[in-house]
């Protein structure tokens, strides 16, 4: 097998997919929730799925970002939120479970544990359960997703002992969250956790319903009605999971990537093409004028910056990136960060006047934190640099043996 140097692994866009027809036609059974080929999805493995929900990565690639981008672009968050609540209740299950089996107390106590569950889940009310159970989900990804410089915190820090009365704040972040769960009992905490979280994301017509088999669902439900197991949901946090990595993963790439906006890239590669263009115009006319054979073939090399920059352009906007923002490891906002901005000036403008201001030399610039995102760009301009190139010398190459120059003609 031959091997070839990374920067020469060409980078192409993963295509854009609709999670809602995905899903849509997976819980119809028109097509099964494969794992669909990792090999394909042209994602680097630095920024895989898994780094990504373990906190990883850092800007615009974070967990926060990608949160950010489900909640404004793909208008489906409930899918990490579910995610990132089953990662976490998996492990306070294991250490609950590791600590009852170290308690002697426990023991003396087995024979009252159902009925002190059942008052427990009736002392409880579901409404304030499900509005802190959402507010602990959010605090997960927010608060401990934030990267500060080029080192990113683990998502799942969590406490080693069940906590008791935990109070969190930050200023930043959600408003602060008091966690009164395990008052009563480890296990009247999980089954009150577990009745927010069936409520919030399980039941049919749910706030934030799951787009789940029929038949996923109503398994789970009846299974969890006497458990508070994580192995009942397990199916349905792998259901998840596989939607995240097909289709939401794969498009949130996509855009962060993408290092200009849609007018900053439509500009750049406007300007490729005129700079093609240009250089052919440059080439014919010392080819014609004032007649054929007037010139050297020589001339056809003044038209090879030209083709170099112009297809440097164009293979780089075909990619989503802007090839002079990737020489400064720069980026414009991207779309899911401009809605901080919606009470912003700019948003008030006419609408040519807010296309205008997009552009890159009007737009704010942001560096790129993640330093694997960073290669990855680097390896963009490299390639559209050496591929540009190599196109510009064949170009020069077809013209220069044409006979329409001094030396070519007999």
């Amino acid at each position: 097998m031959v091997w070839v140097p990374s920067w020469l692994n060409w980078y192409k866009k993963p295509e854009y997919r609709d999670i809602k027809e995905y899903s849509n036609a997976v819980v119809a059974g028109k097509r099964p929730l494969s794992p669909d080929g990792r090999g394909r999805t042209h994602i680097p493995a630095r920024l895989r799925l898994e780094r990504v929900l373990e906190n990883k990565t850092c800007s615009p690639m974070s967990l926060y970002d990608f949160y950010m981008y489900l909640k404004y672009i793909e208008f489906s968050p409930e899918n990490l939120e579910f995610y990132v609540w089953y990662r976490n209740y998996v492990e306070n299950y294991r250490r609950q479970q590791a600590a009852e089996k170290d308690t002697s107390s426990l023991n003396s106590a087995t024979e009252s544990t159902a009925s002190l569950t059942k008052t427990a889940a009736e002392q409880f009310s579901t409404d304030p359960e499900i509005a802190e159970t959402l507010a602990r989900i959010t605090e997960m990804i927010s608060t401990q997703a934030m990267c500060a410089g080029d080192v990113c915190k683990p998502t799942f820090d969590l406490p080693k002992a069940p906590a008791i009365a935990k109070s969190t704040t930050n200023s930043s972040g959600p408003r602060a969250v008091t966690s009164t769960l395990n008052l009563v009992d480890p296990t009247s905490g999980r089954r009150a956790e577990l009745n927010a979280v069936i409520k919030t994301f399980l039941r049919p017509g749910a706030e934030k319903e799951l787009n789940i088999p029929p038949a996923m669902r109503d398994t789970a439900l009846n299974e969890l009605q006497n458990s508070t197991d994580p192995a009942h949901l397990k199916p349905i946090a792998d259901h998840i999971y596989l939607l995240l990595r097909n289709c939401s993963h794969r498009n949130f790439v996509r855009l962060g990537v993408s290092n200009g906006t849609f007018e900053t890239l439509c500009v750049a590669t406007g300007l490729g093409i005129a700079l093609t263009i240009a250089g052919v115009l440059c080439v014919l006319l010392r080819a014609f004028t004032p007649h054929i054979g007037a010139h050297s073939r020589f001339d056809v090399f003044a038209a090879w910056p030209m083709w170099w920059l112009g297809l440097s352009l164009i293979l780089s906007g075909m990619r989503g990136s802007c090839f002079f923002l990737l020489l400064f490891t720069r980026r414009q906002p991207l779309p899911w960060e401009r809605f901080d901005d919606s009470a912003s000036i700019i948003s008030q403008r006419s609408g040519v006047v807010r296309a205008l201001s997009r552009l890159m030399i009007f737009d704010r610039k942001l560096r790129v934190k993640d330093a694997h995102l960073r290669r990855l760009q680097h390896r963009i301009v490299i390639q559209s640099l050496v591929f540009g190139a190599f196109f510009s010398c064949v170009g020069v190459c077809i013209f220069i043996f044409l006979p329409i120059w001094k030396e070519t003609r007999h």
